[in-house]
């Protein structure tokens, strides 16, 4: 009588491989920022050049063996972005700022870090138009009063730049 009323068997899904473990992925970012991208900040010439260019390589590849371990990738891929504005191309680090929302569209501390970052580069670089459209997302995502203080600080920021008329 109780198999009748029961579910009926679905198909298993297919096995997938399990996540690498998530210390790996830990490790990995944090030999990167201590070991190359922080202490870029120090070095100058090609020292900090050197530097700069094996932190890229140790996000990227965090990004590449971890997919899995998305807060991680998307704090990668912020970083990948700064080191990417450190080195001068600001257009490679605005489009690797937008991924972060892309392809981690939970991650959600990362996001309004990575458009707020996006949007003071480009005022930095007297783009100030460019910049509207990342304070525009920023408020349109998490302008709630369910968000944490900090990012209504940001939400705050956000919407006093946009007050300002461009060019001023």
């Amino acid at each position: 009588l109780l198999t009748a009323c029961s579910k009926p068997a679905t198909p298993s899904a297919p096995a997938t491989p399990p996540a690498p473990p998530p210390t790996a992925a830990r490790e990995l970012f944090d030999r990167t920022t201590k070991e190359f991208h922080l202490p870029s900040a120090e070095a100058t010439g090609a020292r900090r050049d050197e530097l700069l260019t094996r932190a890229a390589a140790g996000y990227e590849q965090l990004l590449r063996d971890h997919p899995t371990q998305t807060n991680l990738c998307a704090q990668s891929l912020r970083s990948l972005a700064n080191v990417r504005l450190t080195q001068g191309r600001l257009d490679d680090a605005l489009k690797l700022f937008s991924e972060v929302a892309t392809r981690f569209p939970g991650e959600e501390w990362e996001i309004v870090q990575s458009w707020k970052s996006a949007s003071d580069a480009l005022t930095a670089a007297k783009r100030d138009a460019d910049a509207r459209a990342f304070d525009r997302q920023i408020i349109a995502r998490f302008d709630n009063t369910n968000s944490p203080p900090v990012v209504q600080i940001i939400v705050r920021g956000a919407r006093a730049r946009l007050a300002v008329p461009v060019g001023k």
